[in-house]
This record gives C-alpha cells, structure tokens and sequence, in this order.
C-alpha cells in the first residue's frame, strides 16, 4: 500500500460502517449532468469578473483586505481535553508553526473570499506530519461528485487540468487526481450540495457595472462641461472681420489656464461669459448604486471612507455589527481552515479527533483602553470572589478580551504556583486593597 493510500485509509477509516442505505446508483441524467457543465462554464466567468473588480477598484481590494485581516489579525487559542490532550495540543501547534499558518492564514481567507474557493494542497512525510500546504490555481482545481454531493473515488477526489471538463465530465487525460485527504476546499457563500462557493462580490456586479458607468459618466461630464465658456459678440462684422478677431486674438483663445485674457477688436464688441454647468454636483444616482454595491460588503462603508452624514450613535452602531460579523467570519475561518487542517494531522499521528473535546478561541479584534481593563479587573476580581470559576478560566476569559494578554505565559506562571501576583496586579487595576 502506498503512502496516500495508507493516509487515506486513515482519514476514512469508517466509510463502509457509515455508507448510507440506498438504492443502487443510476447513471447521470443528461439534464444534471449539462446543468453541472454549466456551473463550470458560469463559475469562471464570475470568477474572473470578481477578480477584475479586485484588480481594478480600490474599494474592493480594501473590503476584501480589511475583512480578512480584521478576522484572524490576534490569532487564536488552541483548548483540547480528552485523551493525550496534551500530545495533541503538542502536535497541532507544531503543524501550525511548521506550515507558517499564522503569515498565510490572511493571504488563505483574502484569496478565498476573492474567488470563493480556495483549494489548499496538504504534504505530509511518512513520519505523518504536514509539512507543506499549497494553494492550487482556483480556476484549474475541480471536485469530482455525484448529483447528490458524494465524492466518485475518494482516492481520485479532486483533480487538476488547464482546460474546463467535457460535458461527459470525464477529466482531461493530462489531469493530476488528489485524494480527499490531500485537498482541504475552503468555500465562502456555498449552498449544500454545490460543489463551489461564491466570490464575496458576486451578487455585486451588475450594481458594480452600473456603480462604475456612472462614476465614468461624471469624470466625462465635468471634463467637457464644467469649464467656464466665453461668447464673443461683434456688430454688423463680416466673415473677414471675425476671422482677423480670431487671429488677433488668438494666444488669449488658446490659453486656458490664462489667469487675465485681453481681447482686441475695432469693431463693438461684447464679451458674456458663461459658467460651466451647475448641476455637476447631482450624483445621487451614482451614491445609489454605490449603496447597492456595498450591500455584499460584511465591512461598513464608514470604516472607509463613506461616513458622511453619520452621528456618532450611528457609527458606534455599525462598529458593534461589525464585531459581531467578524465573530461570524472567525468561526468560518475555524471550520474552512484551521478543522480540517487539525482533522488530518491528527488522524496522520494516529490521534483519533473524535475522542477530544477540543476548542478554537478567537482573541478579542478590539483595542484595549485604560478603562476596558479597569472593568476586565473589577470583572475578573468579582468573579474569583465567587469561586464558581477557575483561575484557568479566568485567564482564558481575559484573552478573550484583551488582544495582546499571552494565556500561555500566564497559565505557565499559574501552574508553577506563583498565581499572587496576578491577581494583585487585578485587584490594584480594579482599586482593591484586599484578597478576594
């Protein structure tokens, strides 16, 4: 047996036991099969059109920057209980140091949320460690299921080619199969049973398109119609007599940018100037699709430079909803990313997940002043008074809330029985002068 066959006999040890009970497969049906041809064809196109608005619209690449960002910038705390917990811990923090996780996790989510797929490719040694993660072309990656969502072989579970799938969807002879193990398919926006999920904008592009027009029918309207104008009115002058105006004058016509322009004429001569139109300032259409565009955004306009007209209760508002949003997109990053990538490094170690009772703790996105944590203290001191809550739990909750507090350090200092300090340092923030 092979090295992927034996990591792939691990990963689905069960797959026999746990086969649903069904009636014998059909053949595709035509419809489901072309329906399924024309997902590739439409998934390409949206793709391509959300990486265009990506490369081209600064709004774009700083939603999908920010918010990528914003979600995994204080890492996480990895909690597992259980059977050789420990050992566990022990190797899922050493698989995340050893594949760089915490320098690439953004580049992962920012990616994905471009293209709405991202299909990282797992490496491990014979000894069972990952030891390299790459991310594979999205365009060039395709998932082999079933009309229902099942894998066809899970030993054949995705594969590479540089060129869309025949109708038949049989893979191009030059395709390089992976196994279900080998591929972790990281997906934003994916219904069940789709086998891709969608691009952050993608339901953004028709309001982009006319957003961008509109924004284009502005530059060109100002630049030919915003310029003040002059009319020049000779009496009873001829065709000549206009012409040798013209010629008379024709340094100060030319010169635009002249701060003072003389004119000289024999004849009586009016000159009535005339402003440029007055209207320019009317874009409320534009500002409209503008709004619509941004409703696919998880990121307030007003943390980017679309604050106008807002109060402070309005702001302070849209900042709470955006830390509950980010909350949501952490916890997506858990199980698109960091799961399945712990899965399958414990199942190479032969560490079975199922018998630990692990956790992944997201740190606080917000910054810290001097009076959240005079509160974290109070918090923290009252809640030990109680004793219902262990000093371990306690220093987990202050992570939690306090972005740059080391929990490993502290528990290090609290198992080595030096925990005084700590709570003294609590009670002074929270202006105590005795034990709890």
């Amino acid at each position: 047996m092979g090295l992927i066959d034996r990591f792939q006999a691990l990963f689905r040890p069960k797959d026999r036991e746990n086969e649903p009970a069904t009636v014998a497969m059909p053949p595709p049906r035509p419809s489901s099969v072309l329906a399924r041809f024309n997902v590739e064809q439409g998934r390409r196109a949206t793709v391509e059109e959300a990486r265009r608005m990506y490369d081209e619209d600064p709004r774009v690449r700083g939603i999908i920057q920010t918010l990528a960002r914003d979600a995994v910038k204080n890492g996480f705390e990895l909690v597992v209980e259980g059977p050789r917990a420990e050992e566990a811990q022990d190797v899922a923090q050493a698989m995340l140091e050893r594949v760089d996780f915490w320098s690439r996790i953004d580049d992962w989510v920012r990616l994905t949320l471009r293209d709405g797929d991202s299909f990282l490719e797992v490496a491990a040694n014979r000894q069972g460690d990952i030891v390299e993660i790459s991310r594979k072309p999205t365009l060039e990656m395709y998932v082999r299921t079933d009309e229902f969502g099942r894998f066809v072989d899970p030993m054949r579970a995705y594969y590479w080619a540089d060129r869309l799938a025949s109708v038949s969807e049989r893979p191009p002879d030059h395709a390089i199969y992976f196994a279900e193990w080998q591929i972790v398919q990281a997906s934003w926006d994916r219904d069940e049973g789709s086998r891709y999920g969608q691009p952050l904008f993608a339901s953004a592009r028709k309001a982009y398109k006319r957003m961008t027009e509109g924004e284009l029918d502005i530059a060109i309207r100002r630049k030919t119609r915003a310029g003040m104008k002059y009319v020049h009115s000779l009496e009873d002058a001829s065709e000549a007599d206009i012409e040798a105006y013209k010629q008379r004058n024709q340094a100060a016509l030319n010169d635009p940018f002249a701060a003072v322009a003389d004119f000289f004429s024999n004849k009586r001569t009016t000159i009535q100037a005339i402003q440029g139109d007055a209207r320019l300032s009317e874009i409320e259409d534009v500002l409209h699709h503008i709004r619509t565009f941004w409703m696919a955004s998880p990121v307030p306009m007003s943390l980017l430079g679309y604050g106008q007209d807002l109060n402070r209760d309005v702001l302070d508002e849209q900042e709470k909803q955006y830390r509950r949003t980010l909350e949501q997109v952490a916890q997506w990053v858990t199980g698109q990313f960091v799961r399945p990538l712990l899965i399958r490094q414990w199942l190479l170690r032969g560490i079975w997940p199922d018998g630990l009772t692990w956790s992944v703790e997201w740190a606080s996105k917000e910054v810290s002043t001097v009076a959240v944590l005079a509160e974290v203290a109070k918090a923290v001191v009252a809640l030990r008074a109680t004793g219902i809550v262990s000093d371990e739990t306690l220093l987990r909750m202050l992570s939690h809330v306090m972005p740059d507090f080391d929990v490993k350090a502290e528990l290090a200092r609290l198992r080595e029985g030096r925990p005084d300090e700590i709570w003294r340092m609590a009670q002074l923030a929270g202006g105590q002068d005795g034990a709890a």
